[in-house]
């Protein structure tokens, strides 16, 4: 009997194994039967492993795009992943076939200040919340912010010429990074943070421990096991910055209504859209602003108060980091090529005479080759690695005879995309030239995409843009920006959980007669 026994254990445990290894290799083979180049992976870990683990995800990610091409699968856990680099198909994608890919990866763990971002949002919510939102960066309401903008500017110069007569290299980040907070609070929330003043300020210094103080060990929990992140509902960014900016948010909104404030910025506008919400009115969000419907309401379209607390944090945290950074690279090559510095600095008293001195909105407009550093810089280091996709119904790429099964998520090689040397011959080298306003008009919208494209396209995508712009023109109205000794002669980028931003910039700073 006893042998009986060993022997069906030994029988069900290789019919087990034999199953699990049919299983596996049925999983493993999804993109083989379908002819499509893939990264091998390993049994329920997938396509990286420990030892790819270590290197930056954007080595990874030109790593696997040059060697599988533009078009690849690979697996995460055993899960199948499409990269998709081609921009006809990430036309269809991103836009033509919208309503077939409307949503990123799933990230909501419970969280209700990230599961109420428009990065996490789906469906209906998201539509509703982004019309609410949009109208917060048209062309009106950046006019109305510029004056705000140009203080915090302004600010930031005599911050720098006071530190200038103090040490010869100026780190960069440091004082952008309180120069972007300010801003936002100033243009945004109506408050006046004294960043640029104290770098060391309490918001500078929570908002770094978002990014470089959160365990890696969630990204890949992310993205290997995101049942676990729900279970335990662990939370993926740090929780300690986000409930920092909640309870800031939450203060914010007590003294406004304690003081009876209205204003006329991005919060008051959440405000609006939460009380309509709350007193049973629709919110009609147009270019201008947003007003209440007199119409009998059907359905909520307003914001829940947990909405409009998540888009404020969010209006915080998520630009600083690559606002940071796209300002440093921006001061970095400008300060290697002096001859680029010229040609802004050159078509900037062009813009300041057709307006008599003053930069204003209409003069900064008209500084195109400023336009083109800017896209430059963002070319060579997006502010993220990649975007994703996510099918919500079986999907055909007819082009290719691939077969995509409802859930498989669509992954973009942004990074890789702008690399690649048959869009941008010389890749490595900085050539602003390249985003001049002709050459711009004839490239496709879909190989350069540092803010995404289609429908969720970055919404603070313009207001980043003004913000940089303005801040350069400010510090080229005032000083030539010089290499330091200490200032790399090749910029290196850090890579952390899909955020890109560039290593520590130090330049010097002359002062510049204008005129």
């Amino acid at each position: 009997m006893e042998l009986i026994d060993v022997i069906l254990g030994i029988f069900a445990v290789c019919l087990v194994a034999v199953v699990a290894y049919r299983g596996l290799t049925e999983i493993y083979g999804y993109w083989k039967r379908q002819n499509v180049p893939f990264v091998p992976a390993k049994p329920l870990i997938g396509s990286i492993d420990w030892k790819t683990m270590n290197k930056p995800l954007q080595e990874i990610e030109t790593e696997w795009y040059n060697r599988y091409g533009r078009i690849y699968g690979r697996f995460e856990a055993t899960k199948p992943v499409l990269s998709v680099g081609d921009p006809d198909i990430l036309r269809n994608i991103l836009s033509t076939d919208f309503q077939i890919f409307p949503n990123r990866r799933d990230l909501k763990f419970h969280d209700p200040v990230m599961d109420n971002t428009l990065f996490v949002l789906e469906g209906d919510a998201w539509s509703r919340v982004r019309n609410i939102v949009s109208p917060a960066f048209t062309t009106s309401k950046l006019k109305r912010m510029f004056p705000l903008l140009t203080e915090c500017s302004d600010l930031l110069v005599e911050r720098f010429a006071e530190v200038k007569n103090k040490t010869e290299d100026l780190n960069c980040q440091e004082y952008y990074g309180a120069f972007v907070l300010s801003a936002i609070a100033r243009c945004a929330f109506g408050m006046n943070i004294s960043a640029i003043r104290d770098p060391k300020n309490v918001f500078v210094e929570k908002s770094k421990k978002l990014f470089y103080e959160c365990l890696s060990w969630r990204t890949y929990l992310t993205i290997l096991c995101p049942v676990l992140m729900k279970i335990f509902r662990l939370k993926l960014l740090n929780p300690e910055t986000t409930g920092f900016y909640r309870n800031t948010i939450i203060q914010v909104l007590e003294e406004r209504k304690k003081l009876n404030l209205i204003r006329d910025d991005f919060l008051q506008m959440l405000i609006d859209a939460e009380d309509a919400n709350n007193n049973g009115a629709d919110i009609i969000c147009e270019k201008g602003g947003c007003k209440v419907s007199t119409q009998p309401k059907i359905e909520k379209k307003g914001l829940t108060h947990d909405e409009m607390l998540s888009q404020s944090v969010t209006f915080f945290i998520a630009g600083f980091d690559a606002t940071t950074s796209l300002l440093s690279h921006v001061t970095y090559r400008l300060a290697m090529h002096q001859n680029y510095q010229q040609m802004v600095v050159d078509e900037m008293k062009d813009a300041l005479n057709n307006h008599n001195g003053k930069m204003c909105y209409d003069a900064l407009s008209e500084m195109k080759f400023l336009n083109a550093v800017i896209h430059e810089c963002l070319r060579m280091c997006p502010a993220m690695v990649r975007h994703e996709r996510r099918a919500e119904q079986d999907y055909q790429i007819q082009s290719r005879k691939i077969h995509l099964k409802k859930g498989t998520i669509v992954s973009i090689p942004v990074y890789a995309m702008h690399h690649d040397p048959e869009w941008y011959p010389e890749p490595e080298v900085f050539k602003p030239e390249r985003f001049y306003p002709e050459e711009l008009r004839a490239m496709s919208r879909y190989n350069y995409l540092p803010f995404g494209n289609g429908k969720r396209m970055c919404v603070g995508m313009r207001f980043v843009h003004i913000q940089v712009k303005l801040c350069i023109a400010k510090l080229l109205m005032k000083f030539q920006i010089m290499p330091a000794p200490s200032t790399p002669q090749t910029l290196g980028y850090t890579e952390s959980r899909n955020v890109l931003t560039v290593n520590k910039v130090e330049v010097r700073l002359m002062e510049r007669q204008l005129y």
